[in-house]
């Protein structure tokens, strides 16, 4: 690996590129000293490889003067801005042997490091025997916030990358046995970040040296999607075993209800005793109340009304028949077009029940108090009739005339009482 300012002076390298190219002194040294070759025996100088430091990685030659051979690297550019200054970092992976199938082989590596460079997933390449870090791609540097050349050179350890390291020997020790591990684990990332991953890994040799190319789906955000589906599954069981509804959901384009265990517990339908279908549940309305309750929830959603609501009587497994109060709101697309209607269903029949039991005894009393009333005023008519004549017959200082006038006054006060009485129930 070289590194070079943007005027094409030699900056650092490491003991690899020192020994090939006999950098000793490396202050003051040009690009053009590589004595890097196109294929076609063309001096790969550089204005054409920062003009072209896009492009995927192209195969070159250099010739040694210390042996007078010919070596053939694939050369990789990574141009990277620090403090406002461009520096150019060249990745020479040498290829073993010149052949007739150069073509093959260079073909071969632009169709891998297409892979590697261009895929969104994060791919790295270690060394199998302590980790380090050969190259990454910028999915990669996306997921870890790491930049490459913080990698470069050091370990997976050194970095922290795993949180457990039983974690990285489970996989190590399936690449021993099978040459390939697929596994989830956490990982920590730039800034101490835990994370959660999905890591294909498989050894590949380079060079005759085992390596291992890695690539880590970002699980993250399927992981929070996830528990928050948890979560909310989890408050809805608790809401229905709080409620007393039979919740459905019905899907408009398919027909499609479904119901929570309400159906179970408030009618007695088991799972294998009832349909997910809208005609399932229009065939144990009561025959008396179908029609009605049908046409109108039909009509709320033909009219796009938010809110629908109806009482019926609804069959139960045992064959009798539940009053219910069942409630639904309508939800609608962007297109404002209906595809939804949740609501629950609410037995109440014992309140019906109670209510007309009351009805029925209000009117028994009523009856009885109508009856009564006929029954008790005919004879205080009589008697107040009586207590008339007997007074016109006595004197009006005649102590038995005061008597009969108070019986008489007596008689007609209870005869408002009937009439009161008999005003509540007519």
């Amino acid at each position: 690996m070289v590194e070079l300012n943007q005027q094409g002076v030699i900056q650092n390298a490491n003991p690899a590129a020192e020994q090939l190219f006999k950098l000793n002194d490396i202050e003051n040294t040009y690009f053009s000293s590589l004595k890097l070759f196109n294929l076609e025996d063309e001096s790969f100088d550089w204005n054409y490889l920062t003009n072209h430091r896009s492009l995927l990685p192209k195969i070159v030659k250099h010739f040694s003067d210390s042996d007078a051979t010919e070596h053939l690297f694939s050369l990789l550019v990574d141009a990277q801005k620090i403090e406002s200054q461009s520096y150019y970092f060249l990745v020479l992976n040498p290829i073993a042997a010149y052949s007739d199938d150069v073509e093959t082989h260079r073909l071969a590596e632009e169709k891998f490091y297409k892979t590697f460079y261009l895929s969104p997933d994060a791919i790295s390449i270690t060394r199998v025997s302590d980790g380090l870090f050969l190259d990454v791609n910028e999915g990669f540097v996306q997921m870890t916030g790491y930049q490459r050349m913080e990698l470069i050179g050091k370990t997976v350890l050194d970095i922290g990358f795993w949180c457990v390291l039983k974690e990285r020997e489970n996989l190590m020790n399936d690449l021993i046995k099978k040459g390939k591990s697929f596994m989830e684990a956490k990982y920590r990332i730039k800034g101490g970040e835990v994370a959660e991953g999905q890591i294909n890994a498989r050894i590949i040799t380079i060079n005759g040296e085992d390596c291992l190319i890695s690539v880590v789906r970002d699980l993250r955000q399927q992981k929070a999607i996830e528990r928050a589906l948890w979560e909310r599954e989890k408050q809805l069981k608790i809401i229905n075993r709080a409620t007393n509804d039979a919740v459905w959901d019905w899907n408009l384009a398919d027909d499609i209800l479904t119901w929570n265990d309400g159906i179970e517990r408030i009618f007695g339908y088991k799972p294998d005793q009832f349909e997910q279908t809208v005609q399932w549940w229009e065939q144990h309305i009561h025959p008396e109340d179908q029609q009605r309750v049908v046409s109108r929830i039909r009509y709320f959603i033909e009219e796009k009304q938010e809110n629908w609501f109806d009482k019926y009587r609804f069959l139960r497994s045992d064959g009798s028949y539940a009053y219910v109060y069942d409630k639904g709101s309508i939800l609608q697309d962007e297109d404002d077009q209906a595809t939804r209607m949740v609501g629950g269903m609410v037995d109440i029949t014992d309140r019906i029940l109670a209510e007309e039991s009351l009805l029925i005894r209000n009117q028994k009393i009523a009856e009885y108090s109508f009856f009564n009333s006929h029954k008790v005023r005919a004879p205080l008519s009589r008697l107040l009739g009586l207590t008339h004549l007997l007074r016109e017959d006595l004197a009006p200082n005649d102590e038995q005339r005061v008597l009969i006038e108070n019986v008489r006054l007596a008689g007609e006060e209870i005869d408002e009482m009937i009439k009161e009485i008999t005003k509540i129930f007519y």
